[in-house]
């Protein structure tokens, strides 16, 4: 992976560089930001970049043995962790990344700006939960104590240090105190989720969101979209490159009629059996699709609170969005707004965890319902 081939972070890519390049590398690093950033990304190319036997002035060589081998995920001297499961319900022996080093290697160099539920999809984790075991962590702490095969650094990637848990702490010792010319580099999005162990001994390297302009010169230079179908992703997606890359993929999707829909339905409380049915529609779209609609409705929530304090001029939706928002902000106070866009986050977080979508969304729709039907509204059509 080179730096250049990575969406924007300048800022972090030059930081990186210039740690190298000064002699300055923290033994123990953490990537802290969140999905969709390209943390994994820069990881692969920092790493590849201090093994480099050429470097350039702002990227790797990718000619010389140590590039090419790092760039096909095979270098024997950068190491890789991630949540894995095991491997047969019951068995005795722990689940580790060396048994899905193979499907690793396909699935980072597909997109290496997957997620979670990507991954564990990937390798057909059938509902499975992911995880870095305690047996895991010793495996780490043997495969650094070796000499290095041929580079001068051991480099040692965990993807999703949240999946550490509390048998993270056998790592302490290594991160305290690693052998010579090692480097570990963490990669998490939870913060929270971390532990407070492991926060204190590392440096906290803190990766953005991408940035806009980045991002739309990307989704129309490699994509060839044009600039309002980009404009459309880049604001759907929120800076997140795997987010933009579903998009892409799942054009069909329209969002806006899905919640305009709903948005009747709440608004009169005679459709309950409508409401119970648009219910079951949205449970049968599969997770993913929820979580799409979900950040789509807190996307519209927000732009709505935008227009209230600033106006349509500056407002990022679209005529059909506007007209919608429009008639809404005429009659639901600011806090209202606040109150439904929270009951919407609450929603999304835990459809991540899992939660029953028909339960769920059958709360949230009452919730919601609570709150704007009592302004006695009825949506033009």
């Amino acid at each position: 992976m080179f730096f250049n081939n990575i969406i924007g972070q300048s800022v972090v890519k030059e930081k990186l560089m210039l740690s190298v390049q000064h002699n300055r590398v923290s033994h123990a690093q953490l990537f802290l930001g969140p999905e969709g950033n390209g943390s994994l990304a820069l990881a692969l190319a920092y790493a590849q970049f201090i093994n480099c036997e050429k470097k350039l002035e702002n990227d790797s060589c990718g000619k010389c043995s140590s590039c090419i081998k790092a760039q096909k995920m095979i270098h024997p001297d950068i190491h890789f962790s991630f949540p894995v499961f095991k491997l047969k319900t019951g068995s005795e022996n722990p689940a580790l990344s060396s048994d899905f080093s193979k499907q690793w290697r396909e699935a980072v160099v597909a997109n290496p700006y997957q997620n979670l539920n990507d991954w564990l999809e990937f390798i057909s984790s059938d509902n499975k939960q992911g995880n870095i075991s305690a047996e895991e962590c010793r495996v780490m702490i043997h495969k650094l104590s070796l000499n290095t095969y041929e580079s001068k650094h051991k480099v040692m990637i965990i993807w999703l240090a949240e999946y550490l848990r509390k048998e993270g702490n056998i790592l302490l010792k290594l991160l305290e105190e690693p052998p010579a010319n090692t480097l570990l580099i963490l990669i998490a999005e939870n913060r929270e989720q971390v532990l407070n162990t492991i926060l204190s001994r590392c440096q906290i390297i803190a990766i953005p969101r991408i940035d806009d302009n980045d991002l739309l010169d990307d989704l129309m230079m490699k994509h060839n979209l044009n600039l309002e179908a980009a404009n459309k992703i880049l604001r759907q997606s929120q800076g997140n490159y795997r987010e933009a890359l579903r998009l892409i993929v799942n054009t069909e999707e329209d969002e806006p009629e899905i919640l305009k829909r709903w948005m009747r339905l709440l608004i009169d409380k005679k459709s309950s059996v409508e409401l119970v049915k648009w219910v079951e529609e949205i449970s049968r779209a599969g997770r993913e699709k929820q979580k799409q609609f979900l950040r789509y409705t807190l996307e519209f929530i927000r732009e709505c609170i935008v227009m209230h304090y600033s106006g349509e001029a500056i407002s990022n939706l679209y005529d059909e969005e506007k007209k919608m928002a429009a008639y809404l902000l005429q009659r639901l106070k600011t806090e209202e707004w606040k109150i439904i866009d929270e009951r919407i986050e609450q929603s999304h977080y835990h459809i991540e965890r899992n939660a029953s979508p028909k339960i769920l969304f059958m709360n949230l729709s009452l919730q919601i319902q609570n709150i704007i039907s009592a302004k006695k509204l009825s949506l033009a059509s």
